[in-house]
């Protein structure tokens, strides 16, 4: 076993390193990873959001379509702004 994951590896370890849930060393290893990986830190990014935009859908839905499609705009902008940092 390598020190550093494969991108398969992190993509399918990633609720648990959110969830702090995977030994040190290979918390690690993903970290160090997301660092380069921009593909991998892509999906990071998207599974961080996950409970803001699920909050966001399961919310109250008296707006207007127009809110709804202007708040995922913003959400889109923010995403995007995230994966060119």
């Amino acid at each position: 076993m390598t020190f550093l994951p494969s991108c398969h590896d992190v993509q399918t370890e990633l609720t648990e390193y959110g969830e702090g849930a995977l030994p040190l060393s290979r918390r690690i290893g993903i970290w160090i990873h997301l660092r380069f990986c921009k593909v991998c830190a892509g999906f990071m990014r998207g599974l961080r959001a996950l409970p803001g935009l699920a909050k966001i859908a399961l919310g109250p839905q008296e707006e207007a379509p127009e809110t709804a499609f202007k708040i995922l705009a913003e959400v889109q902008a923010v995403l995007l702004k995230q994966e060119e940092s």
